[in-house]
């Protein structure tokens, strides 16, 4: 029995000093974050040369963002915007 109990309080103690280390971890890469702030981006669409247009053309940086952070970004814009 005072295994188990044992190996359960090992298991909690090693919970709690995981949990501890993912918190000042997450708090380092918060600090660590710098906005990106572009100043010019220079488009070339005239030298592309098209035979056939369908679908849909992104222009710009498109990276896969999280649906909760590009809503973020978008309320951001309306922000500004108003």
């Amino acid at each position: 029995m005072w295994d188990v109990w044992q190996a359960l309080q090992q298991l909690d103690a090693r919970i709690r000093r995981l949990e501890a280390e993912n918190a000042e971890l997450r708090q380092q890469l918060n600090a660590s974050k710098r906005p990106l702030k572009v100043k010019k981006i220079v488009y070339h669409v005239h030298s592309l040369h098209i035979q056939e247009m369908k679908g849909t053309m992104n222009l710009g940086i498109t990276a896969p963002l999280p649906e909760e952070e590009m809503e973020q970004i978008q309320m951001d814009l309306q922000k500004q915007s108003d």
